[in-house]
């Protein structure tokens, strides 16, 4: 169901005044509540609320989009009450709620340019503060800079919030400059339940914030039932890649290991065409590998969901020469879901995915990756990976362990009478 939501005139977004109780340093430690929550069943009101940047589901790059996506649909399918705030162009079996018609990536915004996605951010959680009884609880994700404002935002509402942070910190950076944003906007946060979505990354997040955060549980992408591949696996004898192609995901590494196995291999991805150094490393990094390999290189541009699972099942192995601490690292289930081994640089969370022998392995180096290539693509047992990522990284499991979540922190907070505590009022 889709609602073109719509922009009161002249109105602001609610003040609202928090009792002494809240102030209060609030940590939301797990051991302290397993006790007393219990899964009763509950069909929860749930807002999800997405930046604009990209649609929901992403037409073609856009991990965090995609986990937004697979979480929403799979809630509406336990039975919960799910509102989408998210671009016009977005899709959902729940409720869409949009104050811009287009992705602003569609409309070729570039990054540094906030105000459409301020914009987005502030109807948003004007609608939350206008109906609370609407809503049991909002679910924000923060990827990037301009995902800042949502930590002031949700500080302003009378229902309870939960934000899963996707990206690492510093969130405040631009090419060579690091700001002191993150720590301003932050002290609207002391107590917002905050997810990380893998081990490392949570590990990263208290290192690098150098911030109280109030993390409450990491919870791991998980992936539909669709993306899972059912029956024979006859994969063919090209290497492949997608992503973003940025020096961070090492797609000129990937390129060389490919060369010198003399194996075609295929990428799959962006440039993104706002930020100079990933012009400038596609245009006099990639592209000349490109030219001048042909037999051994085919770039196809960005995929579809679709294109990519077809893509990711007819692979010998998908490469990973990561560059920096990846927080997750979504594309590296997705090939295991599809049959398709992994080998990777041992960075960010590729540890806690990449079991070697069961489901890829690491290299050290291009000469490493080199060198596993032909043992990993032959002696994976495809089948048993699928059946393995799925029982580790299926959608359903995401999803409950979010309500869970979603239960946890709502008990904990008329535990304290926070709907009593707060009173809003109209400017």
């Amino acid at each position: 169901m889709i609602t073109q939501a719509k922009n009161p005139e002249n109105k602001q977004l609610d003040k609202v005044e928090v009792s002494k109780i809240q102030e209060e340093q609030v940590n939301l430690e797990l051991a302290s509540f397993n006790n007393e929550l219990t899964d009763d069943g509950q069909n929860l009101k749930i807002a999800q609320i997405a930046a604009p940047w990209f649609s929901i589901p992403p037409r073609d790059y856009g991990g965090t989009e995609a986990v937004i996506s697979n979480l929403s649909e799979e809630l509406v399918n336990q039975g919960h009450n799910v509102t989408l705030f998210a671009s016009g162009d977005s899709k959902t079996r729940g409720e869409l709620k949009s104050y811009i018609e287009t992705s602003l990536s569609m409309q070729k915004i570039p990054w540094t340019n906030y105000l459409e996605a301020e914009y987005h951010m502030i109807n948003s959680f004007r609608e939350i503060a206008h109906n609370p009884h609407k809503y049991d609880i909002v679910h924000t994700h923060l990827s990037s800079a301009s995902d800042l404002i949502i930590l002031k935002l949700a500080s302003q509402i009378a229902v309870p919030h939960i934000c899963t942070i996707h990206s690492n910190f510093p969130f405040d950076r631009r090419e060579n400059y690091v700001g002191e944003g993150d720590k301003y906007y932050f002290t609207w946060a002391d107590n917002t339940p905050l997810i990380a979505i893998s081990d490392r990354a949570k590990e990263n997040m208290m290192r690098d914030s150098q911030l109280p955060l109030n993390l409450i549980g990491v919870i791991p992408h998980g992936l539909p039932d669709n993306h899972f591949v059912q029956g024979e696996i006859s994969p063919k004898r090209n290497l492949v890649w997608i992503g973003r192609i940025v020096k961070d995901k090492g797609t000129k590494y990937a390129i060389e290991a490919a060369i010198k196995t003399k194996t075609k291999i295929i990428l799959a991805g962006i440039v993104d065409n706002y930020l100079s150094d990933h012009i400038d490393y596609f245009y006099q990094e990639i592209l000349p590998l490109i030219e001048a390999h042909p037999d051994y290189v085919e770039y196809i541009g960005p995929v579809s969901n679709e294109q990519k699972i077809e893509l990711l099942k007819s692979s010998y192995c998908f490469l990973n020469p990561i560059q920096w601490e990846e927080p997750f690292g979504l594309v590296m289930i997705e090939a295991m879901a599809c049959g398709c081994p992994v080998i990777s640089f041992n960075r960010g969370a590729a540890k806690e995915l990449i079991k070697p022998g069961i489901n890829g392995d690491f290299a050290a180096s291009v000469d490493e990756m080199v060198a596993k290539i032909e043992s990993v693509g032959n002696n994976i047992d495809r089948k048993q990976m699928v059946k393995d990522t799925w029982n580790n990284y299926s959608v359903k499991t995401m999803a409950k362990r979010y309500v869970l979540k979603y239960q946890e922190v709502i008990n904990f907070y008329q535990k304290l009478g926070y709907s009593q505590s707060i009173q809003t009022k109209s400017l």
